[in-house]
């Protein structure tokens, strides 16, 4: 089988991938734009149809011929679309969900939002502290004020925990303004969370992990990201800001984790996270290959979220500039490691389906009640970017109660605040949390006509 041009009755071209065999109609009704050589169905026979390697089998019922076609011969993964030629390309199954969201699980809360009913979030990210270990020079919590010292105490921690499971708060992500292990109360918050029926979470430097908790976290905590954007003791010192020697104690903590991990089948999955800034350009493919040597379930790069005001620097068309080489760290995944790029938001300068030019696709935030996020220091915002903006200050964990926050008039008054008085296209910064969440719903809150013919 070969393509061949022919013109239909206008003149225009065409290409067909007719067999040269194959039978063909004599009168085949009105003159299609694409070609006016109909295949004639019913007369079809195994040899006349068969393409170059394919696998057939000869079918008859009644008076109708066909053929059943075979993969035998044919590679799989190569996506060959709308040749009629049998499976040749099948989707992957999509084991996690980086650069997406999972909203369409939660329709409960999404029901909730429809009638106007108070709910709680399904979602919180929350930091644990105002300070860090390391300097890393794409970090985001400089812009938010860090405070050396300040975190989130025990006991208002424990009792937004149990807050939490009253509200039917899905997870907490200890991922926020500070390093969380930097709080001593993040492991028995995690292990208190789990006996409340909330998932829970850590993003982490993991230098300072107390790995006489690792049992607790890693049969507790449903996933633990380690927040490396190098591949090389060098790499990791000029991101990171970190001595060389750090990133060797970093991998022996991931190999202990992971060894743990796989002998006691614990279900807390281990992933590694780079973000991509033009100083751990040349780090991307040794990352890639460190997380398949130390058997860590994912490598997940991500694009640099920078501030409204562009502190950080960050020019996204630079990204192109890596794509080849992205590609090639994704063919590093296996069946049992996943390496992943968030396409959309790398591609921020560009045409994606959150963005045009960084412009995005929808006109309100609709997603931060929920996705709430708490800053390092106990005070609840509707968003990160707005931490330390008064307007937007909801409440303080040390003084309040969750519970209470969530049921009252100040919590839902800042999320309206935000949906009217927001501007999207100009307050906020590309890479925000919520904007899958709010490509949905914007969707959903603007449906076409004729929603019933699906």
């Amino acid at each position: 089988m070969s393509d061949k041009k022919s013109t239909n009755r206008f003149g225009e071209s065409a290409v067909t991938a007719i067999p040269k065999n194959a039978p063909l109609a004599d009168r085949p009704g009105h003159k299609l734009r694409s070609s006016s050589v109909i295949v004639d169905r019913k007369e079809l026979a195994a040899a006349e149809a068969a393409l170059v390697g394919q696998q057939v089998e000869a079918v008859k019922f009644d008076d109708q011929k066909g053929i059943i076609r075979f993969q035998d011969g044919e590679d799989p993964t190569e996506l060959v679309a709308n040749r009629f030629t049998g499976p040749s390309f099948r989707n992957r199954s999509e084991r996690f969900r980086f650069d997406g969201h999972k909203m369409m699980h939660h329709l409960d809360r999404i029901r909730d939002w429809q009638e106007g009913t108070r709910f709680a979030p399904i979602h919180i990210d929350m930091g644990l502290t105002k300070f860090c270990n390391t300097a890393c020079i794409y970090c985001y919590a400089v812009i938010q004020n860090m405070t050396k010292g300040v975190m989130i105490q025990r006991e208002p921690l424990l009792n937004f925990i149990e807050d939490c499971g009253r509200l039917g708060v899905r997870s907490i992500g200890f991922i926020g303004d500070g390093e969380p292990t930097l709080n001593p109360a993040m492991y028995d918050a995690a292990v208190l969370a789990k006996k409340r029926g909330v998932d829970t979470s850590m993003a982490t430097n993991g230098l300072l992990m107390d790995m006489d908790r690792a049992h607790d976290m890693l049969r507790d905590m449903t996933f633990i990201r380690f927040n490396l954007s190098a591949g090389t003791p060098e790499g990791f010192q000029r991101v990171h800001q970190s001595p060389g020697r750090n990133f060797e104690l970093l991998v022996e903590k991931i190999r202990e984790l992971v060894r743990i991990k796989k002998e006691n089948n614990y279900p807390c999955t281990l992933g590694l996270q780079m973000v991509l800034i033009p100083e751990c350009f040349d780090q991307v493919i040794d990352e890639a290959r460190l997380g398949a040597e130390l058997g860590v379930d994912y490598f997940v790069v991500k694009q640099c979220a920078d501030s409204e005001y562009k502190e950080l620097g960050v020019d996204y068309s630079d990204y192109h500039k890596m794509e080849k080489v992205l590609h090639e760290a994704e063919k590093y995944a296996t069946k049992d490691y996943v390496v992943q790029i968030k396409w959309n938001k790398i591609n921020a300068a560009a045409e994606t389906n959150l963005y045009k030019q960084g412009i995005r696709k929808y006109d309100i935030c609709y997603g931060t009640p929920f996705l709430a996020q708490i800053s390092g220091n106990g005070k609840v915002y509707p968003c990160g970017p707005f931490f330390n903006k008064e307007r937007f200050y909801i409440g303080d964990l040390h003084s309040e109660s969750f519970h209470d926050m969530v049921m009252g008039d100040r919590y839902w008054a800042v999320h309206e605040d935000v949906a009217k008085s927001v501007d999207v296209h100009k307050d906020c910064a590309i890479g925000c949390r919520q904007d899958y969440i709010n490509k949905f719903l914007w969707d959903l809150k603007n449906p076409p006509d004729h929603i019933n013919f699906i």
